[in-house]
């Protein structure tokens, strides 16, 4: 009887710690448009396909945690999108449906983002006016990936080549100085 309860006990603690996660607050591609008038925030598209080990083992690990979800949610426009769909996506005047890359047929938004290096996962930061500041086109685990999304949330490309932020990075005052809108 005592096992039971404190098995229900985990049981529901468990399910209040997952449902209390912040999670990745993913942008429609329907509203692109009213994003890139906004000017207020940098983008960042996700590009994954179905099919992929390390794109599922980094939305279970790296984009499913609490802090790199609560970063990207407050610096970021937040795009995914499967580079094997055909879904028409517009943005300003342009259109991007499928293109021919190989053998495969590849979303022609993830193809030009990815200057045709079609290699998932990847991540593209956009600035404001939605040019590319990069492109990271492997799994990354979340230590990493914080140190990424600081670089680009706290304008440190603009000044600092990547190199010397990675050697003097500091979680403290970088990713969560960001995150509790302390800079």
């Amino acid at each position: 009887m005592n096992v039971r309860f404190l098995l229900f006990g985990i049981f529901i603690m468990t399910l209040t710690t997952v449902s209390s996660q912040n999670k990745i607050k993913w942008t429609s591609w329907d509203s692109v448009s009213e994003k890139l008038e906004n000017k207020n925030r940098k983008f960042i598209i996700y590009f994954y396909y179905d099919g992929c080990k390390w794109c599922r083992y980094m939305e279970e690990t790296t984009l499913a945690s609490d802090n790199i979800a609560k970063f990207i949610n407050q610096k970021f426009y937040a795009f995914r999108i499967n580079a094997l769909s055909s879904d028409k996506i517009v943005i300003a005047d342009k259109s991007y449906t499928t293109v021919r890359i190989g053998k495969y047929d590849f979303h022609e938004l993830a193809a030009d983002l990815l200057s045709g290096n079609m290699s998932f996962p990847s991540m593209v930061f956009l600035d404001e006016q939605f040019k590319k500041l990069g492109t990271y086109d492997s799994y990354m685990d979340e230590q990493n990936f914080e140190m990424i999304l600081s670089f680009y949330a706290g304008n440190h490309h603009k000044y600092t080549m990547w190199k010397r932020f990675a050697d003097n990075y500091c979680r403290d005052s970088h990713f969560n100085s960001l995150v509790n809108d302390k800079h």
